[in-house]
């Protein structure tokens, strides 16, 4: 039997040994070198829900974690030349750590693009000749305008530093030596002194805002967190009493904290309505956006900004609207898409609620609305309220019962038909740019 079976075993042995020389090993450089892609699903056979998750980039709240560069260490040197084995101490200052800083900008819509971990480059080691070592390189973190940055709650700002008369660089096969000399103890009481005192002007310099940054408008990077300083070196502690000091202090640490990244876009209007109440279709037939348009509940995922002219002729006289996804009964229960995108209609000057005509009660699909709203987000905002489908039949009384309803309210009220691009839609430009304070706005 076994001689039955050498054969099979000689061939699976001649298989083995030709696979193996097409092996190739991958070192842990090569690993982490980022030069290798590892993917657990080919893209060829990506399931749809990985493809639908990946196609949405819009991103409009995450949670970071930043941490400013560290400050070189001091460097421990002594001057050399032909006519002088050892001379006077020249251990150069390390260099301070690279600042992190934020900057809104125009053109970026969404926060994808931003990391969840972000290192500020360190400081380097200083050098002999009295050379200085060089400072790390800052980041920018470039973010949309509307963008809110808040300290995660429960978190604080930190630096790791070592305590208060600590944090030496000894010359090597010098740590005991150094630590035996009185003078060297002296020192470690000074040092202790001027951290303390370090210390003090770090946290005055570390506070952040209890409100958050608001950045509201382009402009220049704004400074979060502050690199550390930098380490000295021994030439600083070059006296009559030590003529060689062979040690040299560490640099400081870096700040490090976690925030909330949280966008709320500009917009003069925000585009209210249950979903699949015609807010995508009214968007583009009014505006230059072009949100998805289906006959399907939550056609539209993610928050669409449509700009608007009052004169083709120029672009001075325009107003921005803001549509979000369409909101359910219960979306304070996490029902549905939730009032996770209610953030972004905050900022707006007015609002517009779209109601559907085609649905059983118009009015109380705007109760609906407004509930979910509520009266915290309403106030202070002047309202329109746009009745959709028009054109459809057996619309008249609904349309009558839900214009009662608003101008009770002291709200205005417009049918439209955006499919049809009707003139009644000139109109609606004209009442939104009112409510948005584009033109002066007219009173009932």
């Amino acid at each position: 039997m076994f001689k039955q079976c050498r054969p099979t075993v000689c061939l699976f042995r001649q298989v083995l040994r030709t696979h193996l020389h097409q092996i190739r090993y991958i070192s842990d450089e090569e690993l982490y070198s980022h030069n290798i892609v590892l993917d657990t699903i080919p893209r060829n056979q990506t399931p749809y829900k990985h493809r639908k998750k990946a196609d949405s980039n819009f991103t409009d709240l995450m949670v970071v974690k930043l941490t400013s560069g560290d400050g070189g260490n001091g460097s421990v040197s002594f001057f050399r030349d032909a006519g002088h084995a050892k001379g006077p101490p020249d251990g150069g200052d390390g260099g301070d750590g690279g600042n992190i800083y934020v900057q809104a900008v125009e053109g970026e819509t969404s926060l994808h693009k931003l990391r969840k971990r972000i290192i500020a480059e360190s400081g380097r080691a200083g050098q002999k000749d009295q050379m200085n070592g060089r400072n790390g390189m800052d980041v920018i973190i470039k973010v949309p305008v509307g963008t809110n940055i808040t300290l995660a709650p429960g978190c604080e700002l930190e630096r790791d530093n070592a305590p208060f008369g600590e944090g030496w660089v000894h010359m090597s096969g010098f740590r005991e030596y150094n630590m035996e000399r009185d003078f060297f103890l002296d020192l470690k009481k000074r040092k202790s002194l001027d951290d303390k005192a370090q210390d003090r002007t770090e946290r005055i310099q570390d506070s952040f805002p209890p409100d958050g940054i608001d950045l509201t408008r382009p402009g220049p990077p704004i400074l979060l967190l502050k690199g550390g300083r930098g380490g000295l070196g021994n030439r600083h502690f070059h006296t009559a009493d030590v003529r060689n000091p062979r040690f040299a202090t560490v640099g400081r640490a870096g700040l490090t904290g976690v925030f909330r990244v949280e966008l709320k876009l500009l917009a003069d209007l925000g585009l209210v309505g249950l979903p699949n109440a015609g807010k995508s279709t009214l968007l583009r037939a009014i505006s230059n956006a072009r949100p998805r348009v289906g006959h399907w509940a939550f056609t539209t995922m993610t928050p669409t900004v449509g700009t608007i002219s009052l004169d083709v002729a120029s672009s001075d006289r325009t107003f921005t609207v803001a549509d979000i996804p369409g909101i359910i009964a219960g979306a304070g229960m996490n029902r549905g898409l939730g009032t996770d995108f209610l953030r972004h209609i905050e900022r707006a000057g007015g609002l517009v609620f779209v109601i559907g005509l085609d649905g059983e009660d118009p009015v109380a699909d705007l109760k609906t609305l407004m509930n979910e709203l509520g009266s915290q987000r309403m106030f202070g905002k002047r309202v329109l309220v746009v009745a959709t489908k028009a054109d459809l039949p057996q619309t008249e009384n609904r349309y009558r019962a839900l214009a009662e309803f608003t101008i009770s309210r002291g709200w205005r009220t417009l049918p439209v038909s955006a499919i049809n691009r009707n003139a009644d839609v000139e109109v609606l430009i004209r009442m939104m740019a009112e409510i948005a304070d584009a033109i002066p706005y007219q009173a009932l």
